[in-house]
């Protein structure tokens, strides 16, 4: 039994203790070009602009383009993919 206290007290000591975050930074000496910019820049406004479709009325609607942060997170992930062979 005195060990099984042992064991829930550590187990209470460390309930709610906070994980660092780490967070990951890109080469220094990644250099993109200036068209590789503008084409990601124009895929994001692309990706987060709303589009305007049309019924079969002739009736236009509009639609909300993609969240601004899902959209930014999404990009994060491909330059990673992009900075490993750096």
């Amino acid at each position: 039994m005195n060990n099984y206290n042992t064991k829930f007290e550590t187990i209470l000591e460390r309930y709610g203790i906070l994980s660092t975050v780490v967070k990951e930074r890109f080469p220094r000496k990644l250099n993109l070009s200036n068209e590789f910019v503008a084409a990601f820049r124009e895929e994001f406004k692309n990706q987060t602009a709303s589009t305007i479709t049309e019924d079969e009325d002739g009736n236009q609607i509009e639609t909300p383009g993609r969240s601004k942060n899902t959209v930014l997170r999404e990009m994060q992930k491909a330059l990673k993919f992009l900075s490993k062979g750096v």
